[in-house]
């Protein structure tokens, strides 16, 4: 008998082992630099993803613009782009919601349940079923990450309807990600570049109404001025009151945002969203391993 031939990279197998591989590395990554910002005052995650999707959507018509990038054949609706855009940014909207309202330990019992969720739903609307032996896989994988990173459930009834909202959206984001590339006919670029816009417009939305200015007493310094908002910190960088190079590892989380995005639409187009689940997992463990190497504690 021969031997079984090995997934070379132009395979769907080999491609999809290299998005994975690129996946976990800059979603780790950026993570750590996203760290880097916050500690520099700059605490605003809409904002930041605001950043994040206005320069995915400058690189790619810069890379139309020399011809770099084809456009889908199949040209998106655009009520599926804004759908496809809304739900991923609901679910970081709500994923951090539900992390300002709960324990970390409620926060990775929800980021656990998208995976029986998206189960759930692939069965019910998109009659896509899972083998036994890979739900027990499941099981066991979830468990395990359980024990080593859930503890002091704290749970409150609003923090509970959040993150209900984030495991929906987040599935719903994931699922989507790789139907309407099969439907469309498109890559995962293709994909990326279709939704950015929309992306960036809600986020920007969400950064104008939430972040730009503040809302409450204790965003107020001594004087009764505002300390606490997007700004507040323009008018603090502005006057040098800010670390140096913020502006350049603001810039170096849009490189990595743009790379975790390309990976992540290109490897569920290639698997599942529950593969990408499982790889999200294997990303937790060495988050968990880098922000102690990076930040250890005091």
């Amino acid at each position: 008998r021969s031997a079984p031939a090995r997934p070379t990279l132009g395979s769907p197998m080999g491609a999809a082992t290299w998005y994975a591989i690129g996946n976990v590395l800059s979603s780790v990554a950026i993570v750590l630099v996203n760290k880097r910002v916050f500690a520099a005052g700059f605490h605003f995650p809409f904002t930041l993803s605001f950043f994040h999707f206005c320069f995915t959507v400058v690189f790619y018509r810069l890379l139309l613009a020399c011809n770099l990038f084809e456009l889908p054949s199949s040209p998106m609706p655009e009520a599926d782009k804004f759908k496809v855009a809304f739900a991923g940014v609901a679910s970081i909207g709500f994923m951090n919601v539900s992390l300002s309202l709960n324990s970390v330990g409620f926060y990775q019992v929800t980021k656990l349940t998208i995976v029986p969720v998206t189960l759930l739903i692939n069965f019910y609307m998109y009659t896509v079923s899972t083998t036994h032996k890979v739900k027990l896989s499941l099981l066991i994988l979830l468990a395990g990450v359980g024990i080593a990173t859930v503890s002091d459930v704290d749970l409150r009834p609003l923090g509970l309807a959040f993150g209900v909202l984030a495991v929906l959206s987040t599935a719903m984001f994931q699922i989507w990600q790789g139907t309407k590339q099969k439907e469309y006919g498109m890559s995962g670029t293709q994909l990326q570049y279709s939704v950015s816009f929309y992306q960036a417009l809600s986020s920007c939305g969400l950064s104008l109404a939430v972040e730009s200015f503040c809302l409450a007493p204790q965003q107020l310094d001594g004087r009764g001025e505002c300390s606490d908002s997007t700004m507040a910190f323009l008018s603090q960088w502005r006057a040098g009151r800010v670390p140096d190079g913020i502006v350049g590892t603001i810039l170096a989380t849009c490189f990595l945002a743009l790379l975790v995005n390309w990976c992540s639409f290109g490897l569920i187009g290639k698997t599942s969203p529950i593969t990408f689940q499982v790889v999200g997992h294997a990303k937790t463990c060495l988050v968990l391993i880098g922000g102690d190497g990076f930040f250890p504690p005091a």
